[in-house]
């Protein structure tokens, strides 16, 4: 327990010593009108620190585990309850959640936390004002077991669904092709190792050749969402996009692993059940944005982690080297790369130039402004550079065969072909 004295506490102890050295100088009488502020000063330093006892703060059963804007119920229970007044301030780190006042000893409050991660309420304090405003007894406060809030569940269609693998047979990418269903999809020609296990018998006496049939695989996806943690002003949207399509590929009896890529490194290999997703939601809140230097690659990450037969969904934003180094490593390696995220940059036309950025040019005293040239300001010269190097960034992953499916979350989830992200 700390004890901070207040402004009024100050003002008081600036008119004690005020009024004690004019008394020193001009008599008693002086003295006698700044008694009540020496009194008062020596009652606020004098005051004994009453303990308050044992204090707890945890959250209630039903508000362990909550989504983004849920209200969760916080318990407070502390013993010395005595006539001074008593408020709790809640914070996380430096963000202000709520300030309640407490009639009794044993409460419970309500409070809205309105983004996703893991909550312990580091910072929250419960605070006893004492008599007169003089001076403020407090108690440092932490939550036992932290607080969970899950991002928001959006519908969101399995997009790995959209992508066409190497071997593409239902909606599902095969593998092996010797993993084949029971669903007839087309017949395909023999070729040096195929099994002749499942001939086409009708094709193959009218053309002479051995032709086998396709079927439908029976085998799910296996699925590594890649998510970027490089420090970007879309992590948070980032961070929401991956836990949205760990959700929609899992509850769609896919094999899905998670690998954190950033300023360190995590995985999570890939699996499939209600575990799975409880597992990738949990990992996920305590993603940070770290700022490092150094070169981050592939070659860090187990084989367990990122198979070589599995798909690799990139969740980025496409704004850091070494992510699209990364991308780059995965085609290399063989793996189908499909990036998710607010990839595309706005299109500028330097032609349609807006009248904020030449108001110099209108005020012409001359009253002749029809033929005058406008300069283009500096941001629109940035914006039509970035613009070129985004559109020359999504040519070369075009180049790669990586499909790119921009998104931001704020609307349903389409694909784009390369040529057309502006």
């Amino acid at each position: 327990m700390q004890r901070r004295y207040t402004v009024r506490f100050q003002l008081l102890l600036l008119g004690a010593w005020t009024t004690l050295v004019l008394g020193a100088f001009s008599g008693p009488a002086v003295i006698a009108v700044g008694t009540p502020m020496i009194i008062l000063v020596a009652f606020a330093l004098l005051r004994p620190r009453t303990p308050f006892g044992s204090t707890s703060l945890s959250a209630t059963d039903d508000s362990s585990v909550c989504f983004e804007g849920d209200v969760v119920r916080l318990h407070l229970h502390f013993e010395h309850l005595n006539s001074e007044r008593h408020r709790l301030e809640i914070r996380n780190e430096q963000m202000v959640v709520g300030i309640y006042n407490l009639r009794s000893s044993d409460e419970v409050v309500e409070a809205s936390l309105p983004l996703f991660g893991s909550y312990r309420l580091a910072g929250s304090t419960l605070i006893r004002e004492g008599y007169f405003g003089l001076y403020e007894d407090y108690l440092p406060l932490e939550l036992s077991e932290p607080i969970k809030v899950f991002p928001m569940i959006e519908d969101v269609t399995p997009l790995a669904r959209l992508v066409k693998a190497q071997f593409a047979l239902g909606r599902h990418r095969s593998t092996q092709q010797s993993h084949a269903g029971l669903e007839f999809i087309d017949v395909r020609e023999a070729g040096p190792g195929d099994p002749l296990t499942d001939v086409n018998w009708k094709t193959t006496a009218r053309t002479g050749n051995i032709w086998l049939n396709q079927r439908s695989s029976d085998l799910p996806l296996d699925l590594v969402i890649l998510l970027d943690t490089f420090p970007s002003a879309a992590l948070t949207t980032l961070v929401k996009l991956a836990s949205n399509l760990a959700r929609a590929h899992l509850r769609n009896f896919d094999r899905v692993g998670l690998v954190v890529f950033g300023g360190t490194i995590g995985w999570i290999p890939p699996a499939s059940g209600h575990f799975q997703e409880r597992l990738i939601s949990e990992r996920l809140l305590l993603i940070r944005s770290y700022t490092t230097a150094a070169d981050k690659r592939i070659d860090l990450i187990p084989q367990r982690a990122l198979p070589r037969t599995a798909t690799v969904m990139v969740v980025s934003a496409l704004y850091d080297r070494r992510i699209i180094q990364a991308i780059k490593d995965l085609r290399f390696a063989g793996h189908q790369v499909v990036v998710v995220g607010p990839v595309a940059f706005n299109g500028f036309d330097a032609t349609h130039l807006s009248d904020s950025d030449n108001d110099d040019s209108d005020n012409d005293d001359s009253g002749h402004n029809e033929s005058v040239y406008r300069v283009p300001s500096v941001s629109s010269r940035v914006k039509r550079l970035n613009t070129l190097i985004r559109r020359q960034l999504l040519d070369d992953l075009a180049g790669l065969n990586v499909t790119v499916i921009d998104t931001d979350l704020k609307s349903t989830l389409s694909q784009r072909s390369l040529s057309h992200v502006d």
